[in-house]
């Protein structure tokens, strides 16, 4: 038995143990004994219990992160957009810096050091591919020959994800994606079809914006015509999935947990909406 100090709920018109069931989260989960229960179909709500609880001490900063990436988000009616991320997500096989560093022969290490650096400036369009192929022949003293960044991506398709996009789009829901990229992967999506199986493509280089900052999330949802509640988003990258939590999107975290395998959890939660006619 489990007992609670605290009960918070924000919908009084149902039984709460009854129907929010599948989303109860304890706080801490692995614990016997837990002060704090929060039922909420809101993701704000759910990211400012974060917040308060680890603020007050109650949750280890250390520990947040994987206490809170198991909230699965409720899904219903309501939500009329779905946000896809691309990379570890709607395709696989996206590591790079590997193999570039063994085209190049730099050390790995020394490589993703320098890349940390540019990384936000060329997924947002700031520095150019060319530009940043200039500073490393500069800085490490070697020639670079054609772009490393496209020839180095060879991405595969994830094929669930591919199909829960296809599902959606049959019942007539828009799926978009919502992807950090630089202009060649951004071909080589294109080419391979990726791109296709959305009803429309946002990219963080054409944006000049880029995740985890609230204005990527906000300026689709403008495009798009919706607010923040009427939007679900499927990413890979916690610090992605707090920042669209933190603006009311619900989020759902795309990695293995104790909780259960990522394409598991992701089928609990769409399973019974897509049966619906």
């Amino acid at each position: 038995m489990i007992m609670y100090d605290f009960l918070k709920e924000d919908d009084a018109d149902f039984p709460v143990l009854e129907r929010f069931k599948p989303y109860l989260v304890t706080t801490p989960p692995e614990d016997s004994f837990s002060q704090y229960l929060l039922v909420s179909m809101s993701e704000a709500a759910r990211e400012d219990a974060r917040k308060n609880l680890e603020r007050e001490g109650c949750l280890e900063a250390k520990r947040t992160e994987a206490q809170f990436a198991s909230c699965n988000p409720v899904l219903s009616s309501k939500h009329k957009l779905f946000m896809f991320d691309i990379g570890n997500v709607v395709v696989n096989n996206i590591s790079m810096l590997g193999k570039i560093s063994g085209l190049l022969g730099i050390e790995k290490e020394a490589l993703i050091a320098d890349y940390r650096h540019y990384v936000f400036p060329l997924m947002e369009g700031l520095v150019s591919e060319a530009q940043y192929w200039q500073h490393i022949t500069h800085v490490f003293g070697v020639s670079v020959l054609g772009n490393p960044f496209a020839e180095a991506f060879k991405p595969v398709f994830n094929e669930p994800i591919v199909t829960l996009i296809g599902a959606l789009r049959a019942k007539g829901h828009r799926v978009v994606c919502a992807s950090n990229t630089i202009q060649s992967h951004w071909n080589v999506l294109e080419e391979m079809g990726a791109l296709a199986l959305f009803d429309k493509a946002y990219a963080s280089h054409e944006m000049g914006l880029s995740k985890p900052s609230s204005q990527f999330y906000t300026s689709i949802l403008a495009s798009e015509g919706v607010v923040a509640e009427q939007a679900f988003f499927i990413d890979d990258r916690m610090d992605n999935i707090e920042s669209s939590r933190s603006l009311g999107i619900a989020s759902f975290l795309y990695a293995d947990l104790p909780s259960g395998k990522k394409d598991e959890r992701l089928y609990k939660i769409f399973r019974a909406y897509l049966s619906h006619p």
